[in-house]
């Protein structure tokens, strides 16, 4: 029988050493492979949720810009910056049009297929760029480099019903996934979200009369005209709470109807109404609501108002706010028959000379004065006073049913509609 030596049982524990070492060796291998594995899923992963926040909050950005700028009256260029240029239009005028019934989505011709207007902004290292272009696509470059450059791409369409527009924003992380919701490029992402925007007129009822005043109505020795030739309106001149007085009234009715139906005294119904319950019978809201709304242009102006005013309308501001007492001297020409205003004075509003003003005009009281028979002095729209109605103008209050119709459909402030958003 053969014994084993020292050294030979050493060479096999050896050999049975190395063996176990290079499995041990192995299965760390292994766990290392696996662990490592993990690690690139959860890196991919995070880079995808990364790259997938990044473009449903572009989108979320497009909605909110898009509501800021409906809202926002400024003239801008292709750049979607303020632009001086007397023939620019506003976002709004650029994006929605007026079908006579509400505001919808503006098109262009696309080799003969009408196409959705799109705007589009792209974030780089200095901040937001954006085209608005008035017709053709809304091409914007992403900023050089592999650096993620959030974009998003903006466009309305026909609401459900008149005053309603839906916009809907798509997101992306770089133009490379064409900022299509149902498109990727590589590891970049693409989101759609929609909402729809309603419109908070700034006039949410029209007056039926060319001038309605809850207290007195004196005209004095001056020949006052107030006219409303419209039947479908019922023809009201005058309307006040008290009384009217005048000693040369001039009056326009409907044809073959009788003077004496142009003026409506007395209404108790009106008297009776508070300072807070007679301005939202055409407006829907407090003079504070009104004038903090975005689409409003709040004035702080003393003496004279009409230049400050002239400034507002001519940058495209179509609802005005004031809040303490008003002077506008003439001659003065503000609004027009295709953009007519809305002027709301908190105070005393004290007219001289000819101005003329096309829109709405709501004071807590009127005087006006010194107007010359031939000289103009016209509001064509309406006018309404809080209180009383005092002076001695030659001047003329014509009813116009179209241009407050206009008014209605045309101006005030657009706001989400709850329960509009989805992003399916």
């Amino acid at each position: 029988m053969q014994r084993r030596t020292g050294g030979s049982i050493r060479r096999q524990r050896g050999a049975a050493a190395l063996v176990v070492t290079m499995l041990l060796v192995f299965a760390m291998l292994i766990v290392v492979a696996v662990a490592n594995r993990n690690v690139v899923v959860e890196v991919r992963a995070s880079a995808n949720q990364y790259r997938s926040t990044q473009s449903f909050e572009a989108a979320e950005a497009g909605l909110e810009w898009a509501l800021a700028r409906l809202n926002d009256s400024t003239p801008i260029g292709d750049d979607c910056l303020p632009s001086g240029d007397p023939a620019a239009r506003s976002y709004r005028d650029r994006f929605l049009r007026d079908d006579g019934a509400g505001f919808v989505a503006a098109s262009w011709d696309d080799a003969g297929t009408p196409t959705p207007l799109q705007a589009s902004c792209v974030r780089g290292e200095s901040g937001w760029s954006c085209t608005c272009p008035a017709g053709g696509a809304a091409l914007v470059a992403d900023p050089a480099g592999d650096a993620i450059a959030p974009r998003f791409a903006l466009q309305f369409a026909n609401g459900a019903r008149p005053g309603i527009v839906r916009a809907i924003a798509t997101g992306c992380t770089r133009s490379g996934a064409a900022c299509l919701a149902s498109t990727n490029a590589g590891h970049e992402a693409a989101a759609r979200v929609e909402v729809a925007f309603g419109l908070v007129p700034g006039l949410r009822a029209a007056p039926v009369a060319a001038l309605t005043v809850r207290g007195n109505v004196d005209a004095g020795a001056g020949a006052l005209g107030a006219h409303n030739r419209d039947s479908s309106s019922g023809g009201l001149a005058i309307q006040a709470g008290g009384s009217v007085a005048g000693n040369a009234l001039r009056l326009g009715v409907p044809a073959g109807s009788p003077l004496e139906g142009a003026i409506a005294s007395g209404d108790t119904q009106l008297a009776a109404l508070d300072a807070d319950r007679f301005f939202a019978r055409w407006f829907g809201m407090d003079k504070a609501a009104w004038a903090a709304q975005p689409a409003a242009t709040p004035l702080a102006c003393s003496g004279n108002c009409s230049a400050a005013i002239g400034s507002a309308v001519a940058a495209g501001g179509r609802l005005v706010a004031i809040a303490g007492d008003a002077s506008l001297d003439g001659p003065a020409t503000l609004g027009s028959p295709e953009r007519p205003i809305v002027l709301v004075v908190g105070g005393a509003l004290r007219l001289r000379d000819a101005v003329t003003l096309h829109g709405v005009v709501f004071a807590g009281s009127i005087d006006w004065r010194d107007a010359a028979p031939i000289s103009g002095a016209l509001i064509r729209g309406a006018a309404i006073a809080e209180g009383t109605y005092s002076g001695e103008a030659a001047a003329d209050f014509v009813h116009d049913t179209a241009l407050l119709e206009r008014l209605q459909r045309g101006s005030g402030s657009f706001a989400r509609v709850n329960g509009s958003w989805k992003d399916f």
